[in-house]
């Protein structure tokens, strides 16, 4: 169709297009149509060819134009073999398209194949300067998916039937001639028959229990095949055979709590032994009469001690617990694992003057009277026993068939005795009539400690419930109850010289002070650590200006802290064992007596 328009009808004012134009303007769409035509075909092209067809189909003038496209993408032809597979990738991802391309088909025997890689740990990676990565330029590490569950299904399993998986199997065993089910070693660990029995399954997926392990149940039980008891073969006792047995385990256990043979509580013959030379001197004074320099002085500088003076040797077996004569401190009582307790001269000859024998097991806790005339004995025959000093007589014995562990005298009534035992309990003996007075009973494990403060009218306990209980003597109910999660046991608690202040021995290996009066609060900046205590009750021990803070630990060494830094002053090694006790002279300014498990006491200056 042309254009026969008269010229005229257009002006310069007009706006339709002029013929030219519209003409020049399709054929440009019909030449980019057929561009993209060929475009798309020559991507589906296999050889020169058929890109030059279709390109000169696409020319002509025209709208049907043929696309030729093949179905078969072109796969690489050249794909490595043998350990070369290993560092190809079957599949690669094409990040740019988001699709995955397939490069080549491996084999069931390519796929099985086993792992290409350095044999280098991760750890020999490192030290050689390698990265470990799990690439083929880097460790090549088999993986086996596990779980908490998996885990605790074959660990159950192997306990319960005695097999489970194995799970070094997953790619070790397969071979590249076998497969998964026909491997050389067979993926479990254990008792094969037991596996087979069950038919692979777990504790968790196995319903009914395994035939073997009702069978061994039954033959445990002593049943025969039809769950019945089997008769016993074995004759019966007589009526005679039956009370010697019930007569020996009883005489044994009478003689483990130390019973006499009539099944009464009766304690052991007491006996003493005088070491010296003579009871009286020249003047006719005791033995235990103090020299005239023993005298106390209640204010004197303390000074750090440097080497041992002395040693003491007489206990067969370890020193538990060493106490100053009150005041004077001229004699030293010992209370030895050994059963026996010795008292040794500090001033004049340096020797054990007295022996006192009451016990049938080891002492566990000592204490002077005020003026020293008389001492309580603690030991774990469950008896506490009341000794004339000078004399070696046994005045009075005391036990409620429990074990004492700790026993004090009332500061101002003599005669009352308390003793905190191993049943939870608190008791007080009055001494005269020999009867219990007062039962204090609010801790939940064994008492170890009992300490009197406030002019004794009240008294502190601790016992292993991790408890310090504050009690008003003579009420059986306590005032304050000190309990935190995180406190420890304080198996053994000292008070300072001034009665201010509690130090208490942790068995997390720290020594903790509390106010010995008011509120019984715990001072949080007076806390010493650095030693090792743990399972062991080892006395602090404080000097007599309240300058130093000291106590032995495990290793038989002795600790001297400053009071207001809290800082370690010195260290020496003492024993060779641990170190239960240190006592600080109360007279003499710089001398210590420590006292240990390995059977020795000693002094240091």
């Amino acid at each position: 169709m042309g254009w026969s328009w008269p010229l005229r009808l257009f002006s310069s004012n007009c706006s339709y297009p002029r013929p030219n134009r519209l003409v020049n303007a399709r054929r440009s769409l019909v030449m980019a149509a057929n561009s993209a035509l060929g475009f798309l075909a020559s991507a589906y092209g296999d050889d020169d060819d058929d890109d030059e067809a279709a390109t000169g189909t696409a020319t002509a003038a025209g709208a049907s134009t043929a696309i030729v496209v093949n179905s078969a993408p072109l796969v690489v032809d050249e794909r490595p073999s043998g350990h070369e597979l290993g560092m190809w990738n079957a599949v690669k991802q094409d990040k740019q398209k988001t699709q995955q391309v397939v490069y080549q088909n491996p084999t069931y025997e390519e796929m099985w194949a086993p792992a290409q890689g350095p044999s280098l740990s991760a750890h020999e990676q490192r030290s050689a300067g390698i990265k470990a990565k799990t690439t083929f330029v880097g460790a090549v590490q088999p993986f086996h998916p596990s779980s908490d569950f998996a885990f605790e299904e074959q660990y159950h399993t192997f306990n319960a039937f005695g097999f489970a998986a194995d799970p070094s199997t997953a790619g070790a065993s397969q071979t590249h001639d076998a497969g998964p089910s026909l491997a050389a070693r067979a993926g479990v660990v254990g008792d094969l028959d037991r596996w087979a029995e069950a038919r692979g399954q777990s504790v968790f997926t196995l319903r009914t229990p395994l035939d073997s392990k009702l069978e061994e149940q039954r033959k445990r039980l002593r049943l025969d095949e039809s769950y019945a008891p089997i008769p016993s073969t074995a004759p019966e006792l007589t009526a005679e055979q039956v009370a010697a047995i019930a007569a020996r385990h009883k005489k044994a256990k009478d003689e483990r709590e130390g019973r006499a043979e009539g099944g009464e509580a009766t304690p052991m013959t007491e006996t003493s032994t005088f070491h010296g030379a003579s009871l009286t001197d020249y003047q006719g004074r005791s033995w235990m009469h103090p020299p005239a320099e023993a005298r106390p002085d209640d204010e004197h500088q303390c000074f750090i001690p440097k080497r041992c003076s002395h040693t003491l040797s007489g206990h067969a077996k370890g020193v538990a617990a060493i106490r100053w004569f009150p005041r004077t401190a001229h004699l030293l009582l010992s209370a030895g694992m050994d059963s026996q307790v010795k008292i040794w001269d500090v001033h004049g000859a340096k020797k054990c003057m007295r022996t006192y024998s009451g016990h049938v097991a080891a002492v566990r806790d000592i204490c002077f009277a005020e003026d020293g005339a008389r001492f309580i004995t603690c030991a774990y025959d469950r008896y506490l026993k009341l000794w004339d000093t000078e004399t070696g007589q046994c005045i009075s014995a005391f036990t409620n068939r429990k074990l004492p562990f700790c026993a004090k005298l009332h500061p101002n009534e003599q005669h009352m005795l308390l003793a905190g035992c191993s049943n939870k309990q608190v008791v007080q003996y009055d001494m005269r009539s020999g009867k219990v007075e007062q039962v204090y009973d609010h801790h939940l494990a064994a008492v170890n400690t009992l300490t009197f403060c406030e002019e004794a009218r009240r008294f502190v306990t601790t016992a292993d419930d991790k408890k310090m209980l504050v009690w008003e003597y003579g009420i059986p109910v306590p005032i304050k109850h000190i309990a935190d999660p995180t406190l420890h046991s304080m198996p053994a608690v000292t008070k300072t010289p001034n009665d201010r202040w509690l130090l208490c021995t942790n068995l997390d290996n720290q020594i903790t002070t509390y106010s010995a009066s008011d509120r019984f609060k715990l001072n949080r900046k007076k806390t010493f650590k650095g030693h090792v205590v743990a399972g062991y009750a080892c006395q602090p021990g404080v000097s007599p200006d309240g300058n130093y803070v000291m106590s032995g630990d495990t290793d038989g060494r002795l600790w001297i802290w400053d009071w207001k830094s809290c800082k370690v002053h010195r260290k020496l090694q003492c024993h060779d064992k641990v170190l239960i006790q240190a006592l600080w002279h109360p007279i003499e300014p710089s001398t210590v007596a420590t006292c240990s498990w390995d059977g020795t006491i000693k002094f240091w200056d």
